[in-house]
């Protein structure tokens, strides 16, 4: 497989990972162009012309993929000039580090209007996402052509355990009366975000339930509800975007939900 082809499929698998590439070489250096993948690991596909200069090249690129920000790095192949890296070579090598960070992977927890709004904004987006519905008449592939998956249970906590929930999950809530067991079941896995639709009132009561029966204080502070960033929002679609602002915002802190073992 060519270089280039592995980074598309690493985008489509939505993958975290840098692309370097040699965007500028003066003098005599190993390689005049030259593209390299590297991973979160510090291993790599392809090259950049090898040695000291490459070695750098990784470290730059892992420290990119922790931050999540592309840079441009520059070494001086010198060991006698001024700032330059111990090798012969003598020339001067630019090396632009891309970063290919995962786009949020929506879990979707509720088929009604608000997750139909959300659904259109994801699909605008290219977000992947899938659906979680007790009710069969709405989570239909009719109504979500674009969803990676719907699962659909009469126990809405059975149709989320069955979504897969990961590192990359980012959980809205918005059932038609089932928040709370959607919201037990988010918690007892590692996900990357999770916010719910719901008042002050109703909040306090599903978080007053929800300690009885084993969830800690801390996983209770991470859940966002009201959910979305406050922009005014009164239309489902107004709310769709206020919630996905707060999502890319999150997403780049990506602080995973801490785990609890509850009893069932």
């Amino acid at each position: 497989m060519l270089l280039m082809e592995k980074v598309a499929l690493l985008e489509r698998q939505n993958e975290t990972f840098a692309l370097a590439m040699i965007i500028e070489s003066k003098g005599s250096t190993p390689r005049h162009v030259g593209k390299m993948i590297v991973y979160r690991d510090g291993s790599i596909e392809g090259t950049v012309g090898g040695g000291l200069a490459e070695h750098y090249i990784i470290e730059e690129s892992v420290k990119a993929i922790q931050k999540g920000q592309s840079k441009t790095v520059e070494y001086k192949l010198n060991k006698h000039a001024k700032d330059g890296i111990h090798m012969n070579c003598g020339g001067t090598l630019r090396v632009f580090i891309e970063v290919y960070t995962p786009r949020p992977e929506l879990v979707l927890v509720g088929a009604g209007h608000l997750g139909y709004a959300m659904a259109k904004l994801a699909d605008f987006l290219e977000y992947p996402y899938c659906v979680v519905d007790d009710r069969v008449d709405y989570c239909t592939k009719e109504r979500f052509p674009n969803a990676t998956n719907l699962f659909v249970n009469e126990n809405i906590g059975k149709a989320l355990m069955a979504a897969n929930l990961n590192g990359k999950s980012y959980v809205t809530i918005f059932t038609k009366d089932s928040d709370e067991i959607a919201l037990k079941t988010a918690l007892q896995f590692p996900v990357a975000y999770v916010g719910m639709v719901a008042s002050k009132r109703k909040v306090i009561n599903i978080f007053e339930k929800l300690k009885g029966e084993g969830v800690s204080q801390e996983q209770l502070d991470q859940v966002h509800s009201p959910i979305g960033l406050e922009v005014g929002s009164e239309t489902s679609q107004e709310i769709a975007i206020s919630i996905i602002a707060e999502i890319i915002k999150e997403s780049k802190e990506k602080k995973p939900v801490k785990v609890k073992q509850l009893n069932s």
